[in-house]
């Protein structure tokens, strides 16, 4: 009888480790289903955060009688320039929008081909004239305070862009081509 009583406190006692296991087993189980879940909700939200950035306001593609008008706009508005300046802006912006989309339409021919060093200097070079040419003409039409004004908004501007490229660029005073990307931007 006595070694009954034993062999069945060594069979609780045995029951009792594997409940013992067997809630270990268990408790992990549930931990990885937690950690789980919450990693999934987790990378949901992300994602949900991801579209609701994503939500802005589209940017359709603009004519480019379309994006002079909103530089112009864009221009009184923080230049407040009068309406004979306004008049004078006109045909400086539709050049250099219609010079943008002779630079898109020439990029996209090239089918993804880089351009050589000296294409690339060469285009650098003739960005950098045409910039100085427009800023002659602006600076003939604006006031002092206006074009220094125009100057500090493209400064910014600059800054943004090379922010939001990893400013990979790092040029001080090279344009690199990019001055009516600059414009751009005061959409």
């Amino acid at each position: 009888m006595k070694s009954q009583i034993i062999s069945s406190v060594r069979l609780s006692g045995s029951g009792h480790e594997y409940q013992k296991n067997n809630f270990k087993v268990l408790s992990k189980k549930l931990i990885i289903a937690a950690l789980l879940l919450v990693s999934v909700s987790s990378f949901a939200q992300d994602q949900s955060q991801e579209d609701k950035k994503s939500n802005k306001p589209k940017r359709e593609r603009q004519t480019p009688e379309q994006r002079s008008q909103a530089q112009l706009d864009k221009l009184t508005t923080e230049l407040t320039l009068n309406s004979q300046q306004q008049e004078q802006l006109k045909p400086i912006l539709a050049e250099q929008n219609a010079k943008l989309e002779a630079i898109r339409a020439e990029r996209m021919n090239r089918n993804g081909k880089e351009m050589t060093s000296e294409e690339r200097d060469a285009f650098r070079t003739k960005r950098q004239e045409d910039k100085k040419a427009t800023d002659a003409k602006l600076q003939a039409i604006l006031t002092p305070e206006q074009f220094k004004k125009l100057k500090e908004i493209e400064k910014a501007n600059m800054e943004k862009m090379r922010e939001a490229r990893g400013n990979w660029g790092n040029r001080e005073n090279d344009n690199g081509g990019n001055d009516n990307r600059e414009n751009n931007d005061m959409n």
